[in-house]
Order: C-alpha cells, then sequence, then structure tokens
C-alpha cells in the first residue's frame, strides 16, 4: 500500500482517554480512505483489458479482504494500535500472473477467465496466510530475516517495475511492454497515458514536500473533481467519455458485488491455477519479508519488542480468512501504524476505525468505480511503481556496496525482461554465488608456526630446548577455523606445497629451511567440512606421504572424521597420519620425536646427570657440583603429588628424571593441564620466591627422580656460604628468565 514514512517515532507515553478515541477515529478515516483509493486501483490493475467485466466484483472483494485485515489484526495484535493493509507488492507479482493466465484463455469464456482470476487471487492469499501461520506457529520468524538482502531489494524494486507496467495496461488495455506501448498510438489512450504520468509527477511532488496523511487522498480527490468539472467545459458527457476509454466501461450502481465462491470453484480453470503456484508462493514469501521487516521498523520506532511470531500467527489467520473470499493478502502497515501512535491512538480503535470506514465505502463501491478516471487509478498504480524503483534500485545504490546493487539491478532486469520467476531465481543464484566467493576469500587459515617457534607446554631441559630452537623447524603447524568446503579448503594446499618445496635443494639451503616431517593440522576452531574438502586433505596427505613427513590431525572434530572416513583417509591405520586429542599433545609428540630421533640422549625419559643439565642452564661453574650435593632427592611413582595447590611455598623442585604434569582442578571436577615438565625443569620457585601459596597441584606422571631445594637449605647457604647460595640463585633466575621468554612467546603468537 502507499504507506507514507513517518519520521516522528510514537513519544510511549499513554494518551488521555478522549484523545485516543479522537485520533482513533482520525486515524481511521485517513487508512480508510487512503484504501478505499487504492482499493480501485488494485482491482484496476488486476481487472483490465479481457478482465475488465471482473472490476465491480474486483473491487468489491478488495475492499471486504481490507476491512476483514484491518479488523482481525487490530484485534489479535500483539501491537494495539496496529492498522493492516492490502499490500500492493504482492499484487504487483499477481497482476503480471493473471494477464499469462487470461492470454492463454483467450478463447475461453469470459467468466472461465474472471474465475480463475479470483481463484489465482484468493490461492495466493490463502498460500500467504498458511506460510504466515505455519511460520509463526513454529516460531520461526527470526529466521526469516536471513533471507539476502539484495535479493528482496530486487523483489521490491521488480514489483515497482510490474506496477509500472500494470500502469501502462489499465491504459492500453494490453499486458506487455510491447504491446502497451504499440497501443499509445491511439490518441485517445495517450491522452490517459499523458495525464495518468502527470498524476504519477504530481503525486511524486507532493509526497517529497508534505509528510502530512491527507496529502495523498487531497491530491486523489482534487483531481477527480477537476476532471469531472472539466468535462462539461469541453463539452464532452460522461458516455463519451466513457467510449473513449477516459472512465471504466462500466455503468455507476450505489452497491457492490463480489465474486460467487461456488461460481469460481465450478468455472476456474485449475489447471492454469496450479500453473500460478510458484507465482503464489513468491508472493507469500515476499509478503513474510515485508510484514517481519514493518515489524522491525516498528520495535525500532517504538522502542518495544514485539513478538514477530504472534504477529505471523495473527496475520495469518487473517488472511486465511480473506483468501477465502477470494480477496487479496495483507499486513500491518508500518507508516499507518507509526502515525496512530503519534497521534496518540493507544488502544486498538485505530483499526477498528479503520475497518469500519472501509466497510462503509463498500456500499458505494459501485458508483465511485463508475465515476473515477481510469487515468487516476493507473496515475495512483504508476507512482506506487516508481516510489519502489526510486526506494530499492535508485536510492539503494548509495545504501549498498556495488557488488551488492548489482545483484539488485539484475533481479530487475531478469524480471522485467523474463519473468518474475526468474529474476526471483536468478536473485538467489547469484546471491549465493556472490556468498561462496566473500566466504571462499576469508582465511581459513588462523595461524602457521615452526616448531622452533611455538612450542608444546612441556619445560624441558635447557639442552633439549637448544636442540629443538633449531630442529623444531622440521615441524610446521597450521590452525584452521571457519567451515571447509570446496572454496575455502583450497587455500590450506598451496601452503603445504610451498613448505615443501622451500625446504628441498637451493632454496632450503639459502633460506635455512629444514626437510618437513612433521605437519600439524589443528581442527579446533573448525565448525564442519564437506565431502569437497576432504578430497583435498586426500591430496595434502598425498604431498606428505611424497615428502617422507607426518600429517599430524589434532583435535579433529567427528564431522569432520566421518568425512576422512568417506573419502578413503583412516586417521587410526593410514601410516601416514597420525591423530592428537589437540595441539599442545600433537606438538609434544612431534618434539619428543625430534629429541629421539638426535640420539643425544635428550628425549624426557632419557637418563642424564643432574649435572650436565644445570651446566646447560647456566654454564660451566666450580660451584655446581656443591649445588647438586646440597639438594634433597626423592624417587616417586606416577599419580603421587608433588605440590598441592592452596599450600605454603617452602621448598623448589628440580626434575632429574621423569616426567611431572602442572594442573588444576576445574569446577566440574575434571583436572585441565598446564605444563609438564620433563629432565632439567624447575618447578615451584615463582611461588617460593615471592612467598605466595601454590597455584596448582604438581603431579608425578612417570616414575621420577625429584631435587628438592628447601627454603631453610636455602638460607643457611645464603648465610654460611653465599658463594653457593648465588648460584643456587642464579639457577632459579635463568628458568625464570626462560619462562618468561616462553610466556611472551606465547602472547605475541596469540596476538598474530
Amino acid at each position: 500500500m502507499s504507506d507514507a514514512p513517518i519520521r516522528k517515532p510514537s513519544t510511549g507515553h499513554p494518551a488521555h482517554p478522549g484523545r485516543s478515541l479522537i485520533a482513533s477515529a482520525m486515524i481511521g478515516l485517513i487508512a480508510g480512505i487512503d484504501n478505499l483509493g487504492n482499493g480501485l486501483a488494485i482491482a484496476a490493475l488486476l481487472f483490465t483489458g479481457p478482465l475488465a467485466a471482473g472490476l465491480g466484483a474486483g473491487v468489491g472483494v478488495v475492499l471486504l479482504s481490507a476491512a476483514i485485515l484491518a479488523l482481525l489484526v487490530a484485534l489479535r495484535s500483539t501491537q494495539p494500535n496496529s492498522v493492516a493493509l492490502v499490500q500492493e507488492t504482492g499484487v504487483a507479482i499477481l497482476a503480471s500472473t493473471v494477464a499469462t493466465m487470461a492470454a492463454g484463455l483467450e478463447g475461453a469464456p469470459e467468466g472461465v477467465r474472471i474465475a480463475t482470476a479470483f481463484a489465482i487471487l484468493g490461492g495466493s492469499t490463502l498460500v500467504t496466510g498458511l506460510l504466515f501461520w505455519t511460520v509463526g506457529r513454529l516460531r520461526l520468524g527470526r529466521l526469516v530475516r536471513f533471507f539476502p538482502y539484495p535479493v528482496v531489494a530486487g523483489f521490491l524494486a521488480g514489483s515497482g517495475w510490474l506496477l509500472v507496467e500494470g500502469a501502462l495496461a489499465m491504459v492500453s488495455g494490453r499486458h506487455g511492454l510491447g504491446a502497451g506501448l504499440a497501443g499509445l498510438a491511439a490518441p485517445m489512450v495517450a491522452v490517459t497515458a499523458a495525464a495518468a504520468v502527470g498524476l504519477a509527477g504530481l503525486l511524486v511532488l507532493a509526497m517529497r514536500r508534505s509528510d502530512s496523511p491527507f496529502t495523498m487522498p487531497l491530491v486523489l480527490l482534487a483531481t477527480a473533481l477537476a476532471f469531472h468539472a472539466g468535462l462539461p467545459l469541453l463539452g464532452v458527457t460522461a458516455e463519451e467519455a466513457r467510449g473513449w476509454g477516459w472512465l471504466p466501461g462500466m455503468a455507476g450502481g450505489g452497491g457492490f458485488s463480489l465474486p460467487v465462491p461456488t461460481e469460481v470453484l465450478a468455472l476456474a480453470d485449475w489447471g492454469r491455477v496450479a500453473a500460478a503456484l510458484p507465482a503464489m508462493v513468491s508472493v507469500a514469501v515476499l509478503g513474510m519479508l515485508g510484514l517481519l521487516l514493518n515489524v522491525s521498523g516498528i520495535e525500532l520506532a517504538q522502542g518495544r519488542d514485539i513478538d514477530a511470531d504472534a504477529e505471523l500467527r495473527g496475520t495469518g489467520a487473517a488472511n486465511l480468512l480473506a483468501g477465502a473470499l477470494g480477496g487479496p493478502s495483507g499486513y500491518v502497515g508500518l507508516g499507518m501504524t507509526l502515525l496512530a501512535g503519534r497521534m496518540g491512538a493507544s488502544g486498538r480503535g485505530a483499526g477498528l476505525a479503520t475497518a469500519a470506514v472501509i466497510l462503509g465505502g463498500l456500499f458505494v463501491a459501485g458508483w465511485l468505480v463508475s465515476v473515477t478516471p481510469v487515468f487516476l487509478t493507473a496515475g495512483l498504480i504508476l507512482f506506487l511503481g516508481v516510489e519502489l524503483l526510486q526506494e530499492w534500485l535508485i536510492d539503494a545504490r548509495r545504501r549498498l556496496p556495488r557488488t551488492e546493487w548489482l545483484i539488485v539491478l539484475a533481479v530487475v532486469l531478469a524480471i522485467a525482461g523474463i519473468g518474475f520467476m526468474e529474476g526471483l531465481a536468478l536473485g538467489l543464484a547469484v546471491s549465493l554465488a556472490m556468498f561462496v566467493y566473500s566466504y571462499s576469500r576469508l582465511p581459513v587459515i588462523r595461524g602457521r608456526h615452526s616448531g622452533a617457534e611455538l612450542r608444546s607446554r612441556v619445560d624441558r631441559s635447557p639442552a633439549a630446548s637448544l636442540h629443538l630452537t633449531g630442529a623444531g623447524a622440521a615441524i610446521e603447524a597450521m590452525q584452521l577455523q571457519g567451515y571447509l568446503f570446496f572454496g575455502t579448503a583450497e587455500q590450506i594446499v598451496g601452503p603445504v606445497r610451498d613448505r615443501l618445496e622451500r625446504a628441498g635443494g637451493d632454496v632450503g639451503a639459502q633460506t635455512g629451511d629444514r626437510p618437513l616431517r612433521f605437519l600439524i593440522i589443528d581442527f579446533r576452531h573448525i565448525k564442519g567440512m564437506d565431502s569437497a574438502a576432504a578430497g583435498v586433505f586426500r591430496r595434502i596427505r598425498n604431498l606428505i606421504e611424497a615428502a617422507g613427513a607426518t600429517l599430524v590431525l589434532s583435535a579433529l572434530p567427528d564431522a569432520v572424521e566421518d568425512a576422512f572416513r568417506n573419502c578413503g583417509l583412516d586417521p587410526d591405520r593410514d601410516p601416514v597420519l597420525r591423530r592428537a586429542p589437540d595441539l599442545d599433545h600433537a606438538l609434544e609428540s612431534c618434539e619428543e620425536a625430534l629429541l629421539v630421533q638426535s640420539g643425544a640422549g635428550l628425549a624426557a625419559g632419557a637418563d642424564a646427570p643432574l649435572l650436565r643439565h644445570l651446566e646447560a642452564m647456566t654454564g660451566p661453574h666450580p660451584r655446581l657440583a656443591d649445588a647438586v650435593a646440597a639438594l634433597d632427592t626423592l624417587h616417586l611413582e606416577p599419580d603421587e603429588v608433588l605440590i598441592r595447590a592452596g599450600e605454603a611455598a617452602s621448598d623448589v623442585f628440580i626434575v632429574g628424571r621423569g616426567r611431572v604434569k602442572v594442573q588444576i582442578a576445574l569446577p566440574d571436577g575434571r583436572s585441565l593441564r598446564l605444563r609438564t615438565m620433563t629432565a632439567g625443569a624447575v618447578v615451584g620457585e615463582i611461588a617460593l620466591l615471592l612467598g605466595q601459596t601454590r597455584g596448582a597441584d604438581v603431579v608425578v606422571e612417570t616414575p621420577a627422580t625429584i631435587h628438592r631445594l628447601t627454603a631453610a637449605t636455602l638460607a643457611r647457604l645464603e648465610r654460611e656460604d653465599p658463594e653457593l647460595a648465588l648460584v643456587l640463585h642464579r639457577i632459579l633466575a635463568t628458568t625464570l628468565a626462560q619462562k618468561v621468554t616462553l610466556a611472551n612467546r606465547l602472547i605475541e603468537q596469540a596476538a598474530v
């Protein structure tokens, strides 16, 4: 409908009962007159040319539907002052469909064509009502808002084009752009067309200059009065004007007529009605989007939440009743509802008054049809079409990025040149292609790190850490993100191939890259994967096998694992593949393999004297042997607790052999591993030096030999042997510096 935008939202203050009653009456008068005028135009748009004999019944059913919608929505809406209107965007689609039907039934009796037109119109409204009610019943109203915005804009702009074509058909009596333009060769048709264009231009100018809801009704009323006043001045009688096509070709009557349901059921060509089902569904979907957009606008303007699903159910029921009578669909109007709030209509009186005015107009509908100039209804339809094109095609160029606006333009051109359903299909296809293209450009690789930079949470001996600083470059860790499909998975192949090529021949010698031994792919942030992406990983697996390396799959989700197995990749049996529960464990296993292969006894389970670990940590010193002698030695078994969270810190430990893990207890009772300590690692020094309680548990993982320095021993040495105490402090300071360096590196990697 012509629903003028209201710029000032409701203040939200309760209105005085008397003022609210007056405001409701005013809104009813404004909206009722607006519906009467637009009802005439919509009926004339549908029932023109070979269907002109159904115009009287068309006006009656359109106005009756408008009254039903206004009444039921007013009674059932969660927004009390809602004003529902018959919406012209859906009618524009149906007008094209009905015209195609009429052309296909050119040789059929007139009654069959008209009955089929009413069956298509009512069937469309029934489909709309059923869709509204079902979506509201399933509480899926919010999901509909994910419909691509450029496609919605294209549909609305395309509806504007269909209205422009409809206005031309109303003037010329011929459907189709070419036939309509050819009809303008007749002088009287050209005069009517010129008058319609002039009225549309006048409406555009008037609506641009005034926000008053009275503007359009006054312009239309003044135009009609001027026309009838001008006929005698020109010496033209009403009968002559009717013969020239300036007035509808029907005699005036005082009442109104409605299609007889039994006649529609008996005479309609139901094959043609079934063929129009895709257009009916399009009208329903477009109506649902329009309803939800209007509800969102009312929420924003009035600052209160509205139950969109309840609105869908209530409006769906109203449309089901209107459709049963053969009328068009509709829903709450944004401009009229906001105007009701602005004027202080706080109850349901606005919608009820609107229904009353429309019902009153039904009794003079026949007379209104006979005296309303053709150029007036055609000009109004032309104005509505131009407004839709202006807002959703021309103005959208400033609101939308160029690529999205081109989708809007493509939909409009397809609707204008091929048909509405073709435009719908094109818009959805292009939007899908643009989505795939845009999503495929999003980085799927969250981060890439060499094993020399990214380490596991395992504190190793200085010698092992030094070895991994160089040898760790043989590990490549790749963290992925998002959803993997054929468009994004290809981003992974290039970096893998590049890493393998950089490590070979002269390139590897120049860049210092070691041959790749382990490729870790972390799936922790992956949401899912399709079969095409699984095929990409099969290619990556083959590249890794050819390089003699191992592919480690970290944090593999069940859905991704299923996709792997479906394409022939078995993480448990394939010798090239290895799985790990998370990235940390994957790094740990790869590091351990490199340390074992070094043959220098650096692996976590290798035995090495404590003195060698201390020399690697601080460098040679003549008192290191005395430092070792100052320590107590403990032999512990797996699961024994070395440090318990919350205890006072009275000693520090150095792992001589075996492994211990640092962990915290989670609220659900599970334990979370923070770090693992191997031979040469220092544990518990921070709490001791700061005088704090222990912050985590330290539990033995494998049979271990632990060396303990007590706070009492350190204090005694500070008094009796300051040089030896300084050596021990240097050991503690060195391990602290290493941990700070590691923490800084982790922070830098997390920030990338």
